[in-house]
């Protein structure tokens, strides 16, 4: 056992220190094609954009270390955001309770279909993701009907920086965040949607490595079957896993739309074959049982480097797109090899 252990904790050590070198590539290269991307400014925007997508694959990893998936993350997320633009004028403290019990609501499904009714995860929230969209087209011109743009204060909380800086730059300096002095780019970079993250992060690290609720999701996904043996109320675990998943992505989303200002049923399309191939760079397997989310966070600034780097050689979204799922792909058949050969 204490081998094993060993064993296992190289691995990640090695995994981690791999990710290291692909993002300081990826880095480098980006830096080398403007450079701009060496600034300390141009740093702090990675995390910035990389945080709704960080708290997505949050989520994600969650739900995959169970041996499940949620492909109706992106509309949970996009329906959390519209709920809080469409119900602001209620209050903002009102708005954000629908949300959020909007997202317990949906994830208490998923987590029961699958747990109970045995359902297959990734059939059961592409159907979940498939109601939703047609809930909410038809909810916009019903039951729904408001203003789809994103209350100030959210506005704010998803795009500011901590501490204002503006006061600190000289006369001299220009508009160039790289003229800036070197202490207010530090404290620049430093925004709340980084913040959350941040926070959000080691809570999910805790749960993961701490409590006894992240034993059991490592337990179920190596082998569900014994967990039940063993008297593990396996439907509880899981119910409990998407309940999360849907809460991140709902977090997630909300900073989303708050970044973008207003919200369209679009919002976060895009970003869920990038939540899952975060999960799987960071080397969770799709099997369930290994992994964690310090290789999620990893993945996901991987991920947002190399979406600064095609942006800058003015690559197009559908190419994004083609790229995130064919290192999906090429991941999963990589991890369906060694379930096979072990």
């Amino acid at each position: 056992m204490i081998k094993l252990k060993m064993f296992d904790e190289s691995r990640i050590s090695k995994s981690m220190l791999s990710l290291t070198g692909i993002l300081f590539a990826l880095y480098i290269i980006t830096g080398l094609l403007d450079s701009y991307n060496f600034s300390i400014p141009a740093i702090g925007n990675i995390f910035y954009l990389g945080a709704a997508l960080g708290l997505l694959a949050a989520g994600q990893t969650i739900c995959m270390l169970t041996g499940g998936i949620d492909l109706s993350l992106a509309m949970i997320a996009t329906g959390a955001a519209f709920i809080v633009s469409v119900k602001s004028s209620s209050g903002l403290l009102v708005a954000l309770s629908l949300a959020l019990l909007y997202c317990i609501v949906i994830g208490a499904i998923n987590g029961l279909a699958v747990g109970l009714l045995g359902m297959n995860p990734l059939i059961m929230t592409l159907g979940m993701n498939a109601v939703l969209i047609g809930v909410f087209t038809v909810g916009v011109t019903t039951f729904l009907q408001g203003s789809s743009t994103v209350p100030e204060a959210l506005v704010t909380l998803s795009t500011a920086s901590i501490i204002d800086t503006s006061g600190w730059v000289f006369e001299s300096a220009t508009a160039d965040p790289r003229s800036w002095p070197f202490f207010a780019s530090i404290v620049d970079t430093l925004s709340w949607p980084f913040f959350i993250w941040l926070l959000v992060s080691l809570i999910v690290l805790f749960i993961l490595a701490r409590t006894g609720l992240g034993r059991l999701i490592y337990a179920i996904g190596d082998n569900a079957q014994s967990a039940r043996l063993a008297g593990v109320k396996v439907w509880q675990v899981q119910v409990t896993t998407y309940v999360m998943c849907a809460i991140l992505g709902g977090i997630g989303g909300i900073i989303l739309g708050g970044q973008s200002g207003a919200v369209a049923l679009s919002l976060a399309n895009s970003f869920l074959l990038p939540s899952v191939a975060a999960v799987v760079i960071g080397g969770t397997s799709i099997m369930g049982g290994i992994g964690g989310y310090k290789g999620t966070m990893m993945g996901t600034l991987i991920l947002t480097l190399l979406s600064s780097l095609l942006t800058t050689i003015n690559s197009s979204e559908a190419v994004k797109q083609m790229i995130y799922g064919a290192i999906v792909l090429a991941l999963a058949w990589t991890y369906a090899k060694i379930s096979e050969n072990s």
